[in-house]
């Protein structure tokens, strides 16, 4: 019993300091941002659009979250096709 109220002491300085040194919570660090986009199914060949193919994206910033978004419409895209003149849709945090 005496040994687990010396160690308590210790214990709550330490993590006191792990927090004030800017260490985030698990809450915050798993935040990031959400992107959606619309983009123009183009065929490559006339460069005749076919549609439009939806992108949705995830990442910590806001610019890397519409790449990611983008990337993902470009992936949806079958060989000749590409997705083109995107539409930024909405972004949300979390």
């Amino acid at each position: 019993m005496r040994r687990l109220l010396a160690v308590s002491p210790l214990v709550t300085t330490v993590v006191a300091a792990v927090f004030s040194m800017g260490v985030a919570a698990p809450a915050q660090a798993a935040s990031g941002w959400t992107a959606h986009v619309q983009c123009t199914k183009m065929r490559i060949s006339d460069n005749s659009a076919h549609g439009f193919v939806q992108g949705h994206g995830w990442a910590k910033t806001q610019p890397d979250a519409w790449k990611a978004a983008i990337k993902d419409a470009n992936d949806q895209m079958r060989e000749g096709y590409r997705a083109k003149h995107c539409t930024k849709k909405n972004i949300t945090r979390g």
